[in-house]
């Protein structure tokens, strides 16, 4: 396939997965006013269209992203004055899911929240990726685990890493799940849903972006996968920005 026909395919794929979650709401708005569901779910069901609102969101926030950094151009470092929280970011990320996560019982835990690891960028780009990361755990992690965020300076280096890690549907290391479109065999088994293009995003801002690079791995000896983000010139803050 070439270029062109690849664009096509992941436009039409983008396409296909925001149009099904709108239809959802419109749906579940199109029968709170004409009373057909019942004022004991109704609560239930708005919960339910705010999290593929949610989704949709996200979808399409993947997309400007990947029309804005997806070209072959050569690396682009942020020249952002801001200063990104690690921890802050992690939670404010996956706070974006709370809905979904809670519908299988998946928690989202951030160690050492006190410690205020920093970079210099956006975070908004950086929440994105920890956005894609956690959504990819909600669709193929396993229900009722907990998704274990750690982060740290390297003394070394001076790098942020940041691990991510949960029990999930395994993939192989020869499936280069950051590449535009690709997704595990046994994700598309579980799911239909998904663009393969979340984590491709999330390559291009770590790496274009930040100058950092991201890796994972699924060890399945201990039936889990691991996302490892690694960001140069981490810094202690006080949490201001």
């Amino acid at each position: 396939m070439n270029e062109k026909d690849e664009t096509k395919h992941l436009i039409a794929n983008i396409t296909h997965q925001a149009i099904n979650p709108l239809n959802g709401v419109l749906g579940t708005i199109d029968n709170i006013i004409d009373g057909t569901i019942s004022d004991e779910r109704r609560n239930q069901r708005l919960g339910s269209a705010r999290a593929q609102l949610e989704y949709t969101i996200t979808l399409i926030r993947n997309l400007a992203y990947f029309a804005q950094y997806g070209g072959t151009e050569p690396k682009v470092q942020s020249t952002s004055i801001k200063t990104t929280v690690i921890p802050q970011n992690l939670i404010e990320g996956a706070m974006f899911f709370q809905e979904q996560a809670d519908n299988r019982n998946i928690k989202i835990h951030v160690k050492d929240k006190n410690i205020q690891n920093a970079i210099k960028g956006d975070p908004d780009l950086l929440r994105q990726v920890f956005m894609n990361i956690v959504d990819n755990y909600i669709k193929y992690g396993h229900e009722g685990r907990t998704v274990t965020v750690s982060h740290w300076i390297q003394k070394k280096t001076n790098d942020v890493i940041i691990s991510i890690e949960g029990e999930s549907i395994p993939f192989r290391q020869d499936e280069n799940i950051f590449e535009l479109g690709v997704r595990g065999k046994d994700a598309e088994d579980k799911t239909s849903s998904g663009s393969g293009l979340g984590l491709h995003i999330c390559k291009l801002i770590i790496e274009k972006i930040f100058g950092g690079k991201i890796e994972a791995e699924y060890i399945s000896k201990r039936g889990v996968s691991v996302f490892k983000i690694r960001i140069p010139d981490g810094f202690v803050t006080e949490g201001k920005r």
